[in-house]
């Protein structure tokens, strides 16, 4: 069949165009294109790795700020509490030298009461004997009738106010 040999033969020469347009057009996407796909994909790897890297980098720095930050801390802690020691120091002492006033005060008026304490003990007992002693002389004069001397009396009421 003549027919079908000439479809063999025009077959032929259209495969032959299409395997022809078929590799220029890989040939010329392999040289045209991939260079460029590749050199896209080539910098959004570096763009990423030096992304990665900043970030690294960052993260480093924002270590070293957090430790400083931490080290600043503990530094101003230790120094308030120094500051806190010391005014209590100074609270505590302050508070000393004014009890110590106080208490001095505080003797001096003791001190004082005391002696005045004393002074009218012995003023009220040197009235109870001057009372006993008129009364002493009272009561003989009127138990016995007779007189008792200021001396005699006064002796008789030191010698039993002594024993009691």
């Amino acid at each position: 069949m003549p027919q079908i040999d000439q479809v063999m033969v025009s077959y032929a020469s259209q495969i032959v165009s299409l395997l022809i347009v078929l590799a220029i057009i890989y040939f010329g996407i392999a040289k045209a294109m991939l260079p460029k796909v590749q050199d896209t994909i080539d910098a959004r790897a570096k763009r990423v790795a030096d992304d990665l890297a900043a970030a690294d980098k960052a993260h480093e720095r924002a270590d070293e700020i957090e430790e400083t930050y931490r080290n600043q801390i503990n530094d101003a802690r230790s120094d308030a509490n120094g500051v806190t020691a010391d005014a209590k120091a100074k609270a505590s002492a302050e508070t000393e030298k004014r009890v110590a006033a106080a208490d001095e005060k505080l003797e001096a008026k003791l001190a004082a009461a005391e002696a005045a304490l004393a002074k009218a003990r012995a003023d009220a007992l040197a009235e109870i004997e001057g009372v006993a002693v008129e009364a002493t002389q009272d009561i003989v004069a009127k138990v016995s009738g007779g007189q008792v001397a200021e001396a005699e009396a006064r002796s008789a009421v030191k010698e039993v106010m002594a024993h009691g």
